[in-house]
């Protein structure tokens, strides 16, 4: 075998081992909330958000005091990372729960000082997010077109049951040009079937996307595939 394919070789069994033990260290929700405190405290920011995300995927069905609990993790990790926007998409995930703790109340105000809201919400350009459940997330990119106006690439999930042990359940890709005036914008050249349509409403950092559900209309992705939804703006 190559040097190349051996080193190939074992990074993809050094990567299976990393997984295989980090699920072992993160089987239950206690665990998950001890490992990730760890990294945190340790600034390590990265492992501590992966195991937050973890505890999230163990309690999203059950307790809402322990669903909480690990959202807020999830914001105060991200806050402390320097990614405000993520902060802020995982507050959304709390709120659009009705999960108002003490806790909560006070990472509303964290956010809402680390995020520069007006310069987020400027233009259409940037990062947007859509909670799909299991700590998974579908994206829009928007960005500007070089003939002028917007392009809009969609890349939606469908998290599934079972995401750890074999990633999401369907994926999909949309992509074309975005005609309108920034705040009401139809997707054009996207090849989607007749009678087929996506719109994006945008207002500050939120955006819904409307989609015609028909025959043939998401023949962009696999089974249970939407680009349809809520929307939050995370970065530029």
């Amino acid at each position: 075998m190559p040097i190349r394919s051996k080193r190939l070789y074992l990074s993809l069994l050094l990567a299976v081992a990393g997984s295989a033990q980090a699920t072992e260290d993160c089987a239950t929700v206690v665990q998950c909330n001890q490992r990730g405190t760890a990294a945190y405290q340790a600034g390590q920011y990265a492992p501590a958000i992966e195991a937050f995300e973890r505890q999230l995927r163990r309690v999203e069905q059950g307790d809402s005091a322990q669903l909480e609990l690990a959202l807020n993790n999830l914001i105060l990790a991200n806050l402390r990372a320097g990614d405000a926007g993520m902060a802020r998409a995982w507050l959304g995930v709390a709120l659009d729960r009705q999960l108002n703790g003490a806790s909560t109340r006070l990472h509303l105000s964290k956010v809402a000082e680390a995020l520069d809201y007006q310069a987020l919400a400027a233009s259409p350009q940037g990062r947007y997010l859509r909670y799909g459940g299991q700590a998974v997330w579908s994206e829009l990119q928007i960005s500007a077109d070089p003939q002028g106006g917007y392009r809009a690439r969609f890349s939606p999930l469908r998290a599934g049951a079972r995401v750890e042990e074999y990633g999401p359940a369907a994926i999909g890709k949309l992509d074309g040009r975005l005609h309108g005036d920034g705040a009401a914008m139809t997707l054009q050249d996207a090849q989607l079937g007749a009678g087929c349509a996506v719109q994006l409403l945008r207002e500050g950092i939120a955006l819904r996307v409307l989609e015609v559900f028909d025959e043939g209309c998401q023949d962009y992705g696999g089974m249970g595939i939407s680009v349809a939804g809520g929307y939050i703006k995370v970065s530029r």
